[in-house]
């Protein structure tokens, strides 16, 4: 009697503790499930719970269903789904696991994207931790909805290149869910134009930590080189060097990675300066100019001479050979440049000064004759020639402002000082000749005292 007993109760047991089939046994918020169920009776009706969502079946002539049922909006873990037969009065139950998940919008971008966060199947009002790649906190959210919810917002930082893993925390459930940001690669310049000499500030992120980027402006090769840090960002700047006018390209490459990109500089037409703003006949004038096109004409005036003398730029888009200075009338001069192609059009002042540019002899007795030239003054205009003694001769300068004359040393001795000062102008130039008197050679066996 005590062994039937035993095997009823054995029977009724696995009867009460009945599972249902539930698959699969993992699933996110909006995923589906499988019930499958048995032993009921036949064609009655079969209400099924999952976490207060109901759904109404009819079992099979056989006693078996199977229905799908889609997971509702609610707080994470183990779920019981129950199945109550309305006559059979049976009741089984089953279970599946609701994981938390996220979702991410969008799921690639660059650093500065505003990304928007989903979570769901979390617990209950808990607080929520927001990592990225080698960030660990990127946001933080207080607290979750009664049913496991969230939403954050946050703007993407440095990542390396690729795929990136987010993840979010539950720090009472510890539940984590995860997904992916594709990190795309971008480059900034400073500035997108600029002259030849200013500094160009070049940034990267989106690339792979410890590659190096070369860089390439135009035709020079490597003129900076850049280590990728450990959240995939470089920096670097360098100097716009001498190049043709108008848009360069910019090439950065990633080694070892075999990965380029490109951006454009546009570089622009300049004037810097003008080396010497002063100076005598026959002086070099110099002007700094760069980002000019190849080849283009420049036509330089100087003075009253619109035409003085024509320049083709060169390879490097830059002007730098010297022009002389002609014998001309001294004093202020306007100096134009301009050219064909890139639209200069400059002027600038430059100041013939007077100035003797020969003496002959340099090295005279008292008495002789020297002659001396000059030029720099005004045309026509009087000069006075002081040789230590103010005033010894005057002469005029011709139409070009030179002037020649001849005079005779001064009873003196030294370095002595010769002096052209124009009369008008109020400009003078100077220079010194060497006096030596001539010492007298005494007649042979005349003592010398």
């Amino acid at each position: 009697m005590k062994r039937w007993s035993l095997l009823l109760s054995i029977v009724i047991t696995t009867s009460l503790l009945a599972e249902l089939v539930v698959e699969p046994k993992s699933v996110e918020v909006g995923g589906t499930v499988t019930v499958k169920g048995d032993g009921f009776s036949q064609k009655e009706k079969v209400l099924l719970d999952f976490c207060g969502a109901t759904k109404t079946i009819a079992s099979s002539e056989a006693g078996n269903f199977e229905a799908i049922l889609t997971v509702p909006i609610q707080i994470g873990g183990h779920k019981i789904i129950i199945a109550t037969g309305s006559t059979s009065k049976k009741v089984d139950q089953g279970t599946t696991f609701i994981s938390p998940n996220v979702e991410m919008r969008p799921k690639e971008g660059h650093v500065g994207t505003k990304v928007k966060l989903i979570g769901m199947a979390f617990g209950a009002g808990e607080r929520i931790q927001i990592g990225l790649g080698k960030r660990n906190v990127v946001a933080i959210v207080d607290n979750a909805s009664p049913l496991g919810t969230f939403s954050a917002e946050f703007v993407i930082e440095g990542q390396p290149k690729g795929e990136n893993r987010l993840f979010a925390i539950g720090h009472s459930t510890y539940f984590m869910a995860q997904a992916t940001f594709f990190m795309k690669t971008t480059t900034k310049l400073s500035s997108e134009e600029g002259k030849v000499g200013s500094r160009l500030l070049i940034s990267g992120n989106g690339f792979t930590p410890g590659n190096t980027v070369k860089i390439d402006f135009g035709k020079i090769e490597t003129i900076a080189l850049a280590t990728v840090d450990p959240n995939g960002s470089f920096q670097t700047d360098f100097s716009v060097p001498r190049s043709l006018g108008g848009k360069q390209e910019i090439l950065m490459t990633s080694n070892p990675e075999p990965s380029s990109y490109t951006a454009s500089f546009r570089v622009l037409p300049t004037f810097t300066g003008l080396s010497p703003d002063r100076g005598f006949v026959g002086s070099l004038i110099n002007p700094d100019i760069s980002g000019l096109a190849s080849g283009e004409n420049l036509f330089i005036g100087f003075g009253d001479k619109s035409d003085y003398s024509t320049f083709t730029v060169g390879g490097d888009g830059s002007f730098v050979t010297g022009f002389p200075v002609d014998t001309q009338p001294g004093g202020l001069k306007i100096i134009t440049i301009k050219s064909t192609l890139s639209k200069i059009f400059q002027t600038m002042p430059f100041t013939i000064k007077p100035n003797i540019y020969f003496v002959s002899p340099e090295e005279a007795a008292p008495g002789d004759i020297i002659l001396a030239k000059g030029n720099g003054f005004r045309k026509d205009e009087k000069i006075r020639i002081d040789f230590r003694t103010e005033g010894i001769k005057w002469c005029t300068g011709d139409d070009s402002g030179s002037f020649e004359i001849e005079f005779c040393a001064p009873d003196a001795e030294g370095n002595i000082r010769l002096a052209a000062i124009g009369y008008e102008s109020r400009s003078a130039a100077t220079t010194y000749i060497n006096i030596k008197k001539k010492v007298e050679e005494k007649p042979e066996g005349e003592k010398k005292e």
